[in-house]
């Protein structure tokens, strides 16, 4: 299938020699126009990333989108994100470890906030998300110099690559966007997605509520 002048590049950095059967059958089963593979396998994943950049522009890719092997893909992914025609265009993606929130941040690197409501299937924009599964025009790489994704230490914290990245997009002009409508699931012990996170947000809503009713309680003994 071939979409106009579009040259897909697929990134996938691949840090150990196998992968996930529900990673590999979501990725089979997706729709994709014509692309090129482009992987690496060694090394930290700033510098796998900085890689797969690389063999895109020599491809001659026009479009790249990264797709980290430790998430499950919906099928319309890849058309989905293409439909947009941004610079820079995401999925949504929940973190897999508590409380479980959405890749989503607004603000500025070190200061983000979690962005935790929106319309469903909304295209949100964002000052920064991960790349788990992240669609860029090539142009974003022509225009910015290198490394592009590089490890930082901000105000005394460690700082992704990932999220690094973001905040240079976002400094050199483009603006960053999620799709709602298409999640992808964050492999774990367990798949987290929406459901995960609202449980998880509602149980420590409940316990914080208990435990406000329980001191007040005892106040009240006290007083009484």
């Amino acid at each position: 299938m071939r979409i106009g002048n579009l040259k897909l590049g697929i990134g996938v950095p691949l840090s150990f020699p196998m992968v996930p059967s529900s990673f590999f059958d979501s990725f089979i089963t997706m729709e994709k126009p014509d692309f090129v593979y482009l992987r690496t396998s060694s090394g930290p994943v700033d510098e796998m990333r900085n890689s797969i950049v690389q063999q895109a522009i020599r491809s001659g890719c026009s479009h790249l989108v990264m797709m980290d092997t430790d998430q499950v893909y919906d099928a319309k992914t890849i058309p989905r994100l293409l439909s947009h025609k941004l610079p820079v265009v995401g999925c949504l993606v929940y973190r897999r470890y508590p409380p479980f929130d959405p890749i989503m941040l607004k603000g500025s690197i070190g200061k983000y906030e979690r962005i935790t409501e929106w319309t469903p299937g909304e295209l949100v924009e964002v000052d920064a998300t991960g790349t788990g599964c992240l669609l860029f025009n090539m142009d974003v790489f022509r225009k910015m110099p290198e490394p592009w994704f590089a490890f930082r230490t901000v105000d005394g914290a460690m700082v992704g690559e990932d999220i690094g990245f973001c905040a240079d997009m976002r400094q050199a002009g483009y603006r960053i966007f999620v799709d709602t409508s298409i999640p992808a699931g964050h492999l774990t012990q367990l798949i987290v997605n929406e459901g995960t996170w609202k449980l998880y947000k509602n149980i420590s809503e409940a316990e914080l509520k208990s435990k406000h009713e329980t001191e007040h309680n005892v106040l009240k003994t006290k007083t009484a």
